[in-house]
């Protein structure tokens, strides 16, 4: 959304404030600054790589209020990397951005309707999450028509995006974003043990294209995906499931067609309270590089979780689906975890197997002399492993720190994929504190 004076915005906030007697108000901040050492973070490091340090910070604001039966919030956003401006920078050459600002309205007893900008998060992040490891984090401009008990969830919503204002044409270039999309989930839960979400969701992205009379165009291309995840924990024992399949229209002219998947399970013991082990795999489609088929490649087998908090999986250092690896050789991730929590600091240790979902070509062999026939080879599918060492501890009340450390043994399979040399040194480090206070709460009043 427009960037805005948050002066401006702030007094007519707290201007409100003699007239909330019978509602409820809160105001939150939060300022959360992470320094970050990489070499190899995302890809692997080359000979000549230097490794990058930076810190950057979010700082939020966020206004609730809630009364009778309807529900408002605002969150003022500012993201930045230490040092990108002047001490001496003026007021008017940057301003906040809204990342949230959305009405809620209870229409009936269970019955809502939620409309404007928001952050969409639904089961595991998978498909659907805010992204909140980012400094920036996601949130869309949508409408959301929620029917809500206290066994059964079902919503349907969705949102369509352009520049801005227009007399003609929808044409939409916005950059890393969608022109339509519509959701449909349902939640049911059985018991506190068990339950199962059913998740449909269709992205509409512009394709520019010449037409037959030789003229710019553009079209909208669809993509759907569908699927369940089915949910059972016990205090001492859980095991989730994650099954979900891609159809319809890739965004490019020609236009391919879709069909891809996604899978994942896990399962986790708790040996006590504090101690739990987790195994898990998923597996995630991709295009071969080996199959040279007109049949084949006329379709992308390549599954994309669109707006899925990808950080979360496939390890913390970023090397798959965090802005990278989409329409790739996908994805099969074996991983273990283990995590400690004690009521002063949390302590987690993960591992990671990455294999290649599909083929990939290797290369040298197809260009050794030796082979004379020009015969098509797959290299290895083992791309590497990787170990995440995280935790973190309560500095104060409202105040946190968290860490973390990770280091990539990639392989000649992971170069042919990344890039970079696997004999290099390939880690990151980071280091975050977290800053939410609770600056303004007032409570509704009885009437």
């Amino acid at each position: 959304m427009k960037i805005l004076t948050t002066r401006s915005l702030l007094l007519s906030l707290f201007a409100l404030l003699g007239s909330f007697s019978f509602s409820q108000f809160k105001i939150t901040g939060e300022v959360r600054p992470r320094m970050e050492y990489r070499h190899g973070f995302k890809a692997l490091p080359n000979s000549a790589a230097k490794h990058a340090i930076f810190v950057d910070q979010r700082t939020r604001l966020n206004f609730d209020y809630t009364k009778n039966k309807i529900a408002f919030r605002v969150s003022l956003q500012d993201v930045r990397v230490w040092g990108n401006q002047s001490q001496l920078v003026g007021n008017e050459d940057f301003g906040t951005s809204i990342h949230e600002a959305w009405g809620r309205i209870q229409l009936k007893d269970s019955l809502y309707l939620k409309f404007g900008r928001q952050e969409l998060v639904y089961d595991d992040h998978r498909i659907l999450g805010n992204v909140g490891w980012a400094q920036q984090a996601r949130s869309h401009d949508a409408v959301f028509l929620q029917w809500e008990k206290k066994k059964f969830k079902l919503h349907f919503g969705g949102a369509y995006n352009q520049n801005a204002a227009g007399l003609v044409g929808t044409d939409y270039t916005v950059n890393k974003s969608y022109k339509s999309m519509q959701m449909g989930w349902a939640n049911f839960k059985f018991n506190e043990d068990m339950n199962l979400s059913v998740l449909a969701l269709s992205v509409g992205q512009q394709v520019n294209y010449t037409n037959i009379q030789g003229n710019p165009d553009y079209q909208d291309n669809y993509t759907l995906t569908a699927g369940t995840r089915f949910v059972f924990k016990k205090k001492s024992f859980g095991f989730n499931f994650n099954g979900y399949y891609q159809l319809g229209s890739t965004n490019e002219w020609p236009k391919r067609s879709v069909s891809a998947y996604n899978l994942g399970i896990d399962a986790y013991y708790k040996v006590k309270e504090s101690m739990k082990f987790t195994l898990g795999f998923e597996m995630l489609s991709g295009n071969s590089q080996t199959d040279t088929t007109v049949a084949y490649n006329d379709v992308q087998h390549a599954f994309n979780p669109y707006f899925g908090t990808n950080h979360k999986f496939n390890g913390l250092m970023d090397y798959f689906y965090v802005g990278n690896h989409i329409g790739n050789v996908g994805l099969n991730d074996i991983y273990f975890q283990f995590d400690y929590e004690h009521k002063k600091f949390s302590l987690g240790l993960a591992g990671h197997a990455f294999l290649s979902n599909a083929d990939i070509l290797d290369v040298p062999w197809l260009t050794d002399p030796a082979n004379t026939t020009g015969e098509i080879r797959a290299m290895s599918s083992y791309m590497g492993a990787e170990i995440d060492f995280f935790g973190g501890f309560k500095i104060v009340d409202g105040a946190s720190c968290k860490f973390g450390y990770s280091h990539m043994l990639g392989t000649e399979s992971m170069e042919a994929i990344k890039g970079g040399d696997r004999n290099e040194i390939a880690n990151w480090g980071w280091v975050m504190v977290v800053l939410k206070p609770t600056l303004f709460e007032q409570k509704p009043k009885e009437e």
